[in-house]
């Protein structure tokens, strides 16, 4: 998850599918999805899945190299 939101987190439990790892990666200075909302889904989404979640100081909105290496590991990590 990059910059993302967990919608309905109410309606997990009786919709959730499938259980795969997770990680997101947030911008602290998001100004389209706050990053609040990454903190707020967290214990949520713990209760469902593996999740990891990495937030990057000063970056808004956007992805970052770094940002982009913490997926790469994670998806290395997830397949290896």
């Amino acid at each position: 998850v990059y910059s993302g939101a967990l919608v309905g987190p109410d309606l997990l439990a009786s919709e959730i599918k499938s259980k795969p790892p997770v990680c997101w990666i947030h911008g602290e200075q998001d100004e389209v999805v706050p990053f609040g909302l990454m903190a707020m889904a967290e214990p949520v989404l713990k209760n469902y899945v593996t999740l990891e979640t990495h937030a990057r100081p000063g970056l808004g909105h956007s992805i970052d190299m770094e940002g982009l290496l913490i997926g790469e590991k994670f998806l290395q990590k997830v397949f290896a």
